[in-house]
């Protein structure tokens, strides 16, 4: 083994910093931002694992004057500031790089490519091959045989290998033409201009032609293309000033020696040791693994628990990169002080059932076919009362080998029902919502439901995901649970749950039952020392029954009409394409990001913003603040939008259909969003749009059973209502109580005129600009919602706060209250925990206070909502109502009323809505009938 990896070591940075981004890790010590420094390790031991390479060299970007700026002023003029919360976590990056004695290179006023140019050329017939990992075509020139790229391709650790070959096949140039090449196409990432218009394939078919840039414009005259010799002739200069920036210098004076190269030994129990000093403990625990270092103590770190499905149900959300999570390879697992015992017979079951004490809680837990509990089959039920002892009975199924051995359906269910059915037996689970939807479908209507431990684990920890069991037992209980992976398999491998073998089964649905058991004894203690057992008892636990109920009842969709709105929709992506092609001059594929980024970035020379590890990116957020650069950007955003209404409502809702019930059952997430919202999935009935025609399109597919209509009602601007509550402003409350256009009275203070003079387009402006506050938004931010210059949203939110000084005091108060306290609460006291409030890191604080602002008023307008729906489904359950509650979107909730209940059943509703909480102002519900959604809404 003799090869070399250089690393461009900003490259894998970045790539690192963008990948990790979403999961938004922090380190275990400092708690700032860490992804980008647990990415850049986490890649490299992989790669050294993979490459088996022997000599490493690390280079990076100087962070001052290029000597190219001498050559070309503009030269990566463009490129964007570093990230603020990247720019720590690199310096971190070079301090670990030392400490480990990794060879590192960086020299004043010499890029890295430039290093890694002159590396290659030095060390070219010292080793059998020098591996380049970065993502610069300009690079290509210094390939040759023993010489390769590494570029990254999908994820964070897959990458392709290009040598000269692959440059010639898969651009049409040879390595030594790549210089002229990079003159003509020039380079966006770093300012290269190249030749206006002309494109990669047009540069390569030249480039093949002609050779190179001297010999084209020899042979400008024989072109046949009058436009590309307009072109070439107006940016000859630019053409040969790219070529010269373009080239990587390969004779730098290094005073390096092949073993200055040799990879040290990291696994040194002192470098392995900088790992957990620097708070990255999961990547100390995998190198000291690797080392055979043994680990003394359980360490905490950055590991990505898989959610425990469990055949069934999940925790509503996939578990994230965290740093809070107990080290793996010190958890207790199941031993022989856990008794859990598989119930074979019916008699043996009653026996067992007969004995069980009301006085002691019971937890739950079922076995199924499916994740979805509408369609799900039950396999079996697992209980428990006392901590390590459980009990699992499996029933029979038609497709089991071991349907022989197992009692019925019908007999388990008949043995259960008395207990399941009995509030006097108090009940628990873990996502119970699920078993008492396959239970109901089974006959069987749970009641004495008290606790839900994902609930809680969420109320706890409201800005986490780590909600599932398997998470919770370790971060709880250090317990490492037995996964619905390791019992059924993956992949090819996979098997259906009713095909192994109950006793097998037994253990790990037992298992849950116990666990979930001894997490309720440890999480509802801290429920109370929290201080948020209202949250829990007297919203969410009440709340879980209704959502249970409008689960189950569904909603009623007409497939045929969404089959006509696919083709609608189709039509209009045709159009789309149609001009974007136009505008484009060729027809390209519009789903390629590659290809869209040569047209936009390239070929029209839009203003490139924000890079990726495959070229500047073309996502939403971009396409909207290039509008009105060109034409194409409205096609594009167009396009987007109608494949996904297409994808993801009107082919996708039809198949949702459940087969029994003939309606779409969506599934309510009550530990999602962590200002207490509901969110939905399966479908996702919250993202439909609300303001366009598309979403009342949309709406129009939402049908009613026959003697039903549909009635929608919805708070009436419930968050500025909220706001006026909280920040006790005289000017806001006074608007409410009078029922004054609060939009025209913040209009007529931010334009200085009397409220009669207040234009149509003012009050729109009022209006985002209520809405945009309450958001803690910024300057930046509301210029852009506003489309206007940052001057002036920056007067708009000083006039907004001399006319209401209630809201500014609020927003100080509730910000110094958290940076005090380390969270804010709702009006009922739903806790939102934001260390990040007292963070060093700028950018990342002032992000906390933003939320810090809002959260309080977000989540009590979720708590309202809530209420309502509690008190409303009490009333139907008491008046034995053919009436009932089907969806809840945002601030609006969906009711199925019958024709006989239909003006009674308003009024109460709309009465239980505007009552839920009392505030100092008003709260206004409206709403109306309708035969379908639309109509209602």
């Amino acid at each position: 083994m003799n090869r070399l990896l250089i690393i461009d070591g900003h490259a894998l940075a970045f790539r690192a910093y963008f990948a990790f981004a979403a999961s938004n890790l922090k380190n275990s010590i400092t708690g700032l931002p860490s992804g980008a420094v647990f990415g850049f390790w986490r890649m490299l031991f992989k790669l050294l694992q993979d490459e088996k390479v022997s000599h490493i060299a690390f280079t990076f970007d100087p962070g001052t004057r290029l000597h190219r700026n001498d050559l070309y002023e503009a030269y990566k003029a463009q490129r964007k500031p570093m990230p603020e919360d990247l720019k720590p976590q690199l310096r971190e990056i070079y301090e670990m790089i030392q400490a480990l004695d990794f060879p590192m290179y960086k020299m004043d006023g010499i890029e890295a490519d430039d290093i890694i140019g002159s590396l290659c050329k030095k060390f070219a017939k010292d080793f059998d091959q020098i591996v380049i990992l970065s993502s610069d075509k300009d690079l290509y020139q210094v390939l040759d045989k023993n010489i390769h790229m590494l570029r990254g391709k999908r994820g964070v650790s897959e990458f392709e290998h290009i040598n000269p070959e692959w440059v010639k096949e898969n651009i049409g140039i040879t390595k030594e033409q790549v210089r002229d090449y990079m003159g003509l196409v020039g380079d966006t990432s770093d300012n290269i201009p190249g030749v206006k218009g002309v494109g990669e394939k047009g540069a390569a078919t030249l480039i093949q032609e002609y050779g190179n840039l001297e010999t084209i414009y020899k042979n400008l005259k024989n072109l046949k293309n009058k436009g590309l010799i307009d072109k070439l002739e107006a940016d000859k200069e630019k053409a040969f000033l790219s070529r010269e920036l373009a080239t990587i210098v390969t004779n730098l004076k290094l005073d390096i020696k092949k073993s200055d190269l040799k990879i040290p030994n990291y696994y040194e129990p002192a470098k392995v040791q900088v790992f957990k000093d620097k708070g990255y403990n999961v990547l100390h625990r995998d190198l000291a693994k690797q080392a055979g270092i043994t680990l003394e103590d359980s360490e905490t770190g950055n590991t990505k628990a898989a959610k425990k499905s469990k055949g069934k149900k999940s925790s509503e959300s996939e578990p994230v990169e965290t740093q809070d999570a107990a080290d793996s390879s010190h958890l207790r697992t199941k031993d022989d002080r856990q008794k859990y015992s598989r119930i074979k017979t019916v008699d043996e079951l009653k026996k067992i059932l007969s004995k069980l004490d009301p006085k002691k809680i019971l937890a739950i837990d079922t076995e199924t076919t499916s994740t979805d509990p509408m369609s799900a089959e039950l396999l079996g039920i697992s209980f428990a009362t006392d901590s390590n002892r459980a009990y699992y009975v499996a029933v029979s199924h038609a497709e089991s080998i071991y349907s022989h051995t197992l009692p019925s359906l019908k007999e388990v269910i008949e043995a259960f029902k008395p207990i399941l059915e009995n509030d006097k037996f108090k009940k628990i689970g873990q996502n119970i919502k699920y078993d008492v939807l396959v239970l109901r479908k089974c006959g069987v209507e749970v009641q004495g439901i008290i606790f839900d431990t994902m609930i809680a684990s969420y109320i706890l920890k409201p800005g986490e995901r780590r909600h599932n069991m398997d998470d919770m037992a370790v971060d709880y209980l250090n317990y490492k649970t037995f996964t619905y992976d390791e019992l059924v398999g993956t992949g090819k491998k996979k098997q259906n749950l009713y095909d192994i073998d109950p006793d097998i089964v037994s253990d790990y649905a037992c298992e849950d039952a116990d666990i979930t058991l001894q997490l309720y004894d440890i999480l509802s203690k801290k429920i109370e020392i929290q201080d948020t057992s209202n949250i829990l008892q007297k919203i969410e636990m009440p709340l879980l029954s209704v959502l249970a109920k409008m689960e189950y009842q569904g909603i009623l969709v007409e497939p045929n009409y969404f089959a006509g709105l696919s083709v609608i929709f189709e039509k209009k992506i045709k159009e789309h394409e149609k001009n974007i092609h136009f505008y484009a001059g060729r027809s390209f594929n519009i789903n390629s990001t590659k290809e869209l980024q040569v047209v936009l970035f390239e070929d029209l020379r839009l203003p490139a913003e924000k890079k990726t590890q495959t070229g500047f990116s073309t996502d939403h957020s971009v396409l909207e603040s290039l509008q009105g650069t060109h034409p194409i950007i409205d096609d594009l955003l167009s396009i987007r939008k109608f494949n996904k209404l297409k994808s993801t409502y009107s082919d996708t809702l039809p198949t949702l259909i459940n087969s029994e019930t003939g309606r779409i059952h969506t599934s309510y997430n009550q530990t999602i969003a962590a200002t207490g919202r509901l969110s939905s999935t399966n479908p996702n009935l919250q993202n439909i749009p609300i303001k366009d025609e598309e979403g009342r399109l949309l709406r129009k597919g939402f049908i009613t059973s026959p003697g039903f209509e549909i009635l929608s009602l919805d708070y009436s601007q419930i968050e500025l209502r909220i706001m006026a509550h909280f920040s006790k402003d005289k000017n806001m409350i006074g608007a409410y109580k009078s029922g004054e256009d609060i939009h025209k009275q913040t209009a007529a203070g931010l334009y200085g005129v009397n409220e009669k003079d207040v234009t149509p387009e003012m009050r729109n402006k009022a209006k985002i600009v209520n809405f945009s506050v309450i958001y803690g938004v910024t300057s930046f931010g509301l210029a852009n919602n506003l489309k206007v210059s940052r001057k002036e949203a920056k007067d708009f939110i000083e006039k907004y706060f001399l006319q209401y000084k209630g809201v500014s005091t609020y927003m100080e108060e509730t910000v110094k209250f958290c940076k005090e306290n380390g969270y804010v609460e709702t009006l009922l006291g739903r806790k939102r925990f934001l260390p990040d409030i007292n963070s060093k890191n700028k950018m990342a604080s002032e992000a906390a206070k933003r939320v810090a602002i809002n959260s309080p008023i977000q989540g009590t307008s979720a708590d309202m909502i809530k209420i309502a729906m509690i008190n409303i489904q009490k009333l139907i359950d008491k008046q034995r109502l053919k009436s009932r509650i089907i969806l809840q979107v945002h601030d609006e909730l969906v009711f199925e009323v019958h024709s006989s209940e239909k003006n009674s059943f308003y009024e109460m509703a709309k009465k239980e809505m505007e009552n839920a909480l009392k505030l100092s102002v008003p709260v206004t519900v409206e709403g109306k009938f309708g035969k379908n959604w639309d109509e209602a809404h």
